[in-house]
């Protein structure tokens, strides 16, 4: 029997997408009566909600499948809005979620194509689609998501064009992009669902890290492709999320010997992260990180996080968690000569000594 699907859709001010990414539901080459579509709406005062009641929901179950809709009383972000549908989803008994972020639109063959990848090997606990920009579907939006050994995480071959990267079908990847990711079911009720302590940034990269760690796979999909309006937005708020985020997931599921290992290594990047910080103007959001480990309730959670990592831990040495982590810096939106050109040859060199050093 075909495999049953929920997509969940984190509805966040999608007045300037909806039209499309509706046209696009209707077009999805997937039986109706095997997938459904959880629309959960974080609320931020546009009246997107009476927006998909007006133009979503008539057309359940007749030119859609069956919608159901939830509405927050308040923002619970990125993590927390998607758990709320993927809990539903759950308990509807379905094999697969797919998770699709609110200015992402599909290509019609976007289920049948995640579905068939992850039906192909038990093994494989998160498809990652191909994600190209929406208005210029020649260019790459992500190919995966990539890991910085030092806990930075970013898109894979964003703003190049599809013809210039080698890519292949179901290749592994360090971890897939809550914008457009189909998970296993079976694989979320026994590692969980994103951590809603991280609220934005960050929650499907640890998401990915323990699928791993449980002895599963992140692997690409490149038949199963996403249209993103992707903006990369320079708010200064979200260098608090992304710096204490990336910091958290690390200290939580590396061993203590390689924490120990890298910690010269962090420190270095740290003070070179503080000129960055006070150069670009977001030096109190960094501030604000160090205070925030100084809390009891940051510690409490880093020990309970370790010990549920020891316990989901099956077998997998941190060497080969780090295999498909890099060593470069690569965003192309915020690129940086000094980065690039002395930075990354520099950390790639320095990487290769230390993971060697790590047999464990």
């Amino acid at each position: 029997m075909t495999p049953k699907v929920a997509v969940v859709y984190l509805s966040y001010g999608v007045r300037p997408f909806l039209d499309e990414v509706l046209s696009c539901w209707e077009q999805v080459d997937y039986p109706r009566d095997r997938w459904e579509l959880i629309i959960v709406d974080n609320p931020i005062g546009d009246g997107s909600a009476d927006l998909i009641r007006e133009k979503v929901l008539p057309k359940s179950e007749s030119f859609l499948p069956k919608v159901t809709l939830i509405v927050n009383e308040t923002n619970t972000g990125f993590a927390e809005g998607n758990n709320t549908g993927i809990r539903l989803a759950l308990e509807h008994g379905v094999d697969y979620v797919y998770l699709e972020n609110n200015d992402a639109k599909f290509h019609s063959d976007v289920l049948r194509e995640a579905v068939k990848m992850a039906e192909s090997d038990d093994r494989i606990g998160s498809v990652q689609s191909l994600m190209l920009l929406w208005k210029k579907p020649e260019v790459i939006n992500s190919t995966g998501g990539m890991v910085h050994f030092l806990g930075f995480g970013f898109v894979r071959d964003n703003g190049k064009c599809l013809g210039d990267v080698s890519i292949r079908d179901g290749e592994e990847i360090a971890y897939a992009s809550g914008a457009a990711v189909l998970y296993r079911a079976s694989v979320l009720r026994k590692v969980g669902l994103l951590d809603p302590f991280l609220f934005l940034y960050h929650e499907d990269l640890e998401l990915g890290w323990r699928i791993r760690l449980a002895g599963y796979r992140n692997v690409l999909s490149v038949s199963s492709i996403v249209y993103h309006q992707y903006e990369f937005r320079r708010s200064i708020q979200k260098f608090f999320w992304m710096e204490r985020n990336r910091i958290l997931v690390h200290a939580s599921h590396l061993r203590l010997s390689t924490l120990v290992l890298l910690f010269p290594l962090w420190l270095g990047v740290e003070c070179a992260l503080l000129v960055f910080a006070i150069k670009g103007g977001w030096w109190k959001e960094k501030k604000k990180v160090y205070g925030s480990f100084l809390q009891r309730s940051i510690w409490r959670y880093v020990v309970e996080k370790r010990y549920a990592s020891h316990v989901l831990r099956q077998g997998v040495s941190d060497r080969k968690m780090l295999s498909l982590f890099t060593a470069k810096i690569e965003h192309q939106d915020m690129r940086n000569v000094f980065v690039e050109q002395i930075g990354n040859p520099l950390m790639t060199g320095i990487w290769r000594i230390f993971f060697f050093l790590i047999r464990w």
